[in-house]
């Protein structure tokens, strides 16, 4: 079981909210519902500010969710 409060207080307030929206929008099923331009424009920045945002946040939580899933 991933304890998620845990892992998002690391995370910066425009991190959780990139990686909220990419959630709800369908960023991460597959096939993917969305693509990074479209949620960079619906968060109002550039393409690589989004993608910038998305890849911290990503880089942030993964490792301590792998820890759970080993």
């Amino acid at each position: 079981q991933i304890y998620f409060p845990k892992v998002l207080p690391k995370l910066t307030d425009l991190q959780k909210e990139a990686l909220e929206l990419a959630v709800c929008r369908g960023y991460y099923f597959s096939p993917k519902k969305i693509g990074l331009r479209q949620l960079a424009k619906l968060f109002g920045v550039s393409l690589s500010t989004y993608q910038k945002h998305l890849q911290k946040a990503e880089s942030k939580i993964m490792p301590d969710i792998l820890s759970y899933i080993k």
